[in-house]
């Protein structure tokens, strides 16, 4: 991740868990999960706090 880049938060499934990708001020932070239902629930307080309006998809791949 660089400085300056925009702050972005994500779900993905990974490892038969999931996990949340929060990008803040450059800087990149992992969550993981084991059932999607909390990382969803912590992805969405993550975007709140960052003050990020929409809700990406989940990346699946």
């Amino acid at each position: 991740m660089v400085a300056g880049e925009p702050n972005d938060v994500r779900v993905k499934r990974a490892g038969g868990g999931w996990v949340v990708h929060i990008v803040e001020d450059g800087k990149l932070t992992v969550l993981r999960f084991k059932t999607q239902s909390p990382a969803e629930n912590s992805a969405d307080d993550q975007r709140a706090r960052l003050g990020l309006a929409s809700k990406p998809p989940i990346d699946e791949r």
